[in-house]
C-alpha cells in the first residue's frame, strides 16, 4: 500500500503570515526519505509552488490555482496518460518538463472573456494583468520577486474588489457563467477560473494515476480553509488545522479530524500521528 499526502500551502504547510516552511521542513524530509509523495494542492501558481518544491527537494506532481491544473514531472509515471479513461473535458499540454492536465481554462481564454464582459456592462474590475508590478506589491505586501510569481497566473485571473452589490456586477458574473467560468469571492480579491477547476476533482484524477502506478493507495489531506473542503472530501484521511486565531474553519464534516494546533504545528502533529517518527 502506498501513502499519498495532499496538502494545502498557505496556513497549512506554510506559516500563514510569513509563508515560511521551516517548521514543517523536517517532517517533509522524513516523508521524502520514505518515498511518500507530498502533493501540493493550492491556489498558488506554478512558479510560486516551484520555489517550495525546489527548497524541499520534492519531485512529485502538484495541483495549482485552486485545482485548475495538475502538473506531472516528465517520466514520473511509468505509463502514458492516454492509457487511462480520463474525462473528455480535460485538455493536455506541455510546459517545460511537465505534462499538464488542465481542468479549467487557460489564462488567455479567461482574460478574453473578462475583457469582453467588461465592455458590455458598466463595470471594469481590474485584474493582475491590468496592474503594474509596483501596484501588485502594494496590494499583496509581497517582495518584488514573489509578487511577480503570484501574478504569473496560467489558469485563472485575480480580480480586485468590485461593487458586488450592483446590477452591473450581476450581469458581469452571468456573462462569465455563460462562457463556463466561475468567480469565487474571497473578500478583498476574486478569482475567475474555468468551471471544471476544483481541488477535489484534481485529487480524484491524481488518485486514479497513483493507483495505476502503485496499486492500493491510502490518501491523506490537510487544509485550513473552506476552499480546502473539496480536497478533504476526496481523501481517505482528512485533517483540518487551526487558523492563527486558534479556531477552525466552520466546516461541518464528520470524517474530518480537527487538529488542536495552528497551521504548520498542526500539520506536523497530523502527519506524525500516522507514522512512527
Amino acid at each position: 500500500m502506498k501513502w499519498i499526502i495532499y496538502t494545502d500551502l498557505d496556513g497549512t504547510l506554510l506559516d500563514f503570515k510569513t509563508y515560511s516552511y521551516k517548521e514543517t521542513q523536517g517532517t517533509v524530509e522524513q516523508l521524502r526519505q520514505m518515498d511518500i509523495p507530498v502533493v501540493f494542492c493550492s491556489s498558488k501558481t506554478r512558479l510560486e509552488q516551484e520555489v517550495y518544491r525546489k527548497a524541499m527537494d520534492l519531485q512529485f506532481p502538484f495541483i495549482v490555482e485552486n485545482g485548475s491544473a495538475i502538473l506531472i514531472p516528465d517520466g514520473f509515471f511509468d505509463f502514458e496518460l492516454s492509457q487511462l479513461d480520463l474525462p473528455q473535458s480535460l485538455t493536455f499540454s506541455q510546459i517545460e518538463n511537465y505534462t499538464v492536465i488542465v481542468l479549467g481554462k487557460s489564462f488567455h481564454e479567461i482574460r478574453e472573456v473578462i475583457e469582453g464582459a467588461r465592455k458590455k456592462v458598466n463595470i471594469e474590475p481590474k485584474g493582475y494583468k491590468d496592474l503594474t508590478l509596483e501596484e501588485i506589491i502594494q496590494l499583496t505586501s509581497l517582495p518584488s520577486d514573489a509578487a511577480q510569481r503570484a501574478a504569473s497566473r496560467e489558469y485563472s485571473e485575480t480580480l480586485l474588489e468590485a461593487e458586488t452589490e450592483s446590477k452591473s456586477w450581476d450581469q458581469f458574473l452571468e456573462m462569465l457563467n455563460q462562457q463556463h467560468l466561475q468567480c469565487i469571492s474571497g473578500g478583498k480579491f476574486h478569482t475567475v477560473m474555468g468551471k471544471g477547476s476544483d481541488k477535489g476533482k484534481a485529487v480524484q484524477i491524481l488518485n486514479k494515476l497513483f493507483r495505476k502506478e502503485y496499486g492500493e493507495i491510502k490518501t491523506v489531506g490537510l487544509g485550513d480553509s473552506a476552499n480546502d473542503l473539496p480536497l478533504l472530501n476526496a481523501v481517505g484521511i482528512p485533517f483540518l488545522v487551526q487558523k492563527p486565531s486558534g479556531q477552525w474553519e466552520a466546516i461541518d464534516h464528520p470524517s474530518i479530524q480537527k487538529i488542536e494546533a495552528i497551521g504548520p504545528q498542526g500539520w506536523n502533529l497530523a502527519v506524525r500521528s500516522l507514522f512512527n517518527f
